[in-house]
């Protein structure tokens, strides 16, 4: 039960504009359960995955948008809580 408040802490935080760096999920080594967590539905962040796996690791963050299922809305969404630094 704890695991879950201090997701559903850093999911308030991020949602409140309050993210850096060292918050961000990295689209490279994501899995669904975190990709689910910014937003993403289960099958967009299935998806994420499989672009990941099929085309190499994401460059950019608007790399997103080649997603098969992702949307300007969703990805708009997301777009300051990922990045592809490691």
């Amino acid at each position: 039960m704890k695991r879950t408040w201090v997701i559903v802490a850093a999911l308030v935080a991020a949602l409140a504009g309050g993210v850096d760096a060292a918050d961000k999920v990295n689209l490279n080594a994501a899995t669904k359960e975190q990709l689910v967590t910014l937003g993403l539905t289960e099958s967009q962040a299935l998806q994420v995955i499989a672009h990941r796996a099929k085309s190499g690791p994401f460059l950019q963050v608007e790399e997103l948008l080649a997603v098969q299922q992702m949307n300007k809305e969703t990805f708009e969404k997301v777009r300051d809580h990922v990045t592809v630094d490691e």
